[in-house]
């Protein structure tokens, strides 16, 4: 135990020196190359030396059945709301087998010795800790983040998209090996990649989206094996179950993902941040705005001092409506902020309208007017 925990810190720390460097040298040799040659030596030299008992329960492979088809439809749910793009990678014989060795290899690698580590040392709770943060240092693309290094709002958007997601679901893999359940994360990791290589299609998501169904996936992951499966270990010993406690969890989870949905913009209400004091009394700066998505009929039929919010440049601007204008069979908005001394420069046509304002909440939306007004000096 001793040797496999020395061992596996020094693998991991020796291979995040290298990871570091050629990342920075030569990526293309590291990803094409040093990095699968190195993760399937490391997973021969387990294999041989490392005796692990892979234990697999029909009910949770059951569950891990259920949770990879949930996660493949929600990716498909999620193209259907916002799009799909073509995959970036090549659907050539040879470069499908060449693109399932990169990106395979290294997770059998990684994974395999995450079990070794942590299986073996359950008790070391210090132990389990560091192999977790170096497995996480190994997982993040060092070369975006140095390309990005420049760019401070795309940087923010690549850590919140990515980087809080390896976080997320490292911790999780780690606690599931923890319950001797060696095979999910193994399995798991290789079923969403070999999915995403496969797929000729991809949803077309922006960082907010993939930050926060990155999130709720590993909860969602946690919740049903620990409520579902690991409970029943518990009612062995304990004929009373907490239906309470499971309650709330539940409770918590349809309301975590509910206000997700909402931020998203996947109900007809939806929020967005209000950066200037243009509407000033009506909302401030730093006050969410909740807006009412309408229909085509009502698109063309905009009352007069109604307050409309419609995108410009890629922003989001929540100004009234002052005139309607008819011509040619369009219908255009001249637009106004209560606090400005002229109406806006450009009329609004209606594609560009996002919905009508409903009703602001005061002044919860400063983080985002901060991060904002930080990326943008």
């Amino acid at each position: 135990m001793k040797y496999i925990k020395n061992k596996g810190l020094i693998i991991i720390l020796f291979y995040l020196i290298l990871t570091i460097y050629f990342i920075t040298k030569d990526a293309i040799l590291y990803t094409n190359i040093i990095n699968p040659i190195f993760w399937g030596i490391v997973f021969l030299y387990l294999i041989k030396n490392v005796k692990i008992r892979f234990n697999v329960n029909k009910r949770q492979l059951i569950y891990f059945i259920i949770i990879v088809f949930i996660t493949i439809l929600l990716y498909i749910i999620l193209g259907y709301i916002y799009g799909f793009s073509k995959t970036p990678y090549s659907y050539k014989i040879i470069s499908i087998i060449k693109n399932i060795l990169i990106q395979i290899i290294p997770i059998i690698g990684i994974e395999t010795l995450r079990i070794a580590i942590v299986a073996k040392n359950k008790k070391n709770k210090l132990l389990i800790v560091i192999t977790t943060i170096l497995i996480i240092f190994l997982q993040i693309n060092y070369n975006i983040l140095l390309n990005l290094n420049a760019n401070k709002e795309e940087l923010f958007r690549y850590i919140c998209s990515n980087i809080i997601s390896i976080i997320f679901c490292n911790i999780i893999y780690t606690y599931f090996i923890l319950k001797n359940m060696y095979l999910f994360p193994l399995s798991y990791r290789i079923l969403e990649n070999l999915f995403l290589l496969l797929m000729p299609i991809l949803p077309n998501v922006d960082w907010y989206v993939m930050g926060s169904t990155s999130i709720l996936l590993p909860i969602f992951m946690y919740l049903i094996f620990k409520y579902k499966f690991l409970k029943e270990k518990d009612d062995i010993r304990k004929k009373k179950e907490n239906s309470l406690e499971k309650f709330n969890y539940v409770v918590t989870f349809i309301l975590a993902i509910m206000l997700v949905c909402f931020m998203l913009g996947l109900f007809k209400y939806e929020p967005i941040c209000i950066l200037s004091n243009s509407m000033n009394p009506t909302y401030n700066r730093g006050d969410i705005v909740i807006f009412k998505k309408i229909n085509n009929y009502e698109l063309s039929n905009i009352p007069k001092d109604a307050i409309i919010i419609y995108t410009k440049e890629d922003k989001n601007i929540a100004h009234r409506v002052i005139n309607t204008i008819k011509a040619d069979g369009n219908v255009l908005y001249e637009t106004k902020g209560d606090s400005n001394n002229a109406p806006d420069t450009d009329l609004v046509q209606i594609e560009q309208i996002k919905g009508v304002y409903v009703f602001r909440i005061k002044y919860i939306g400063f983080p985002s007017v901060w991060l904002y007004e930080y990326f943008h000096k």
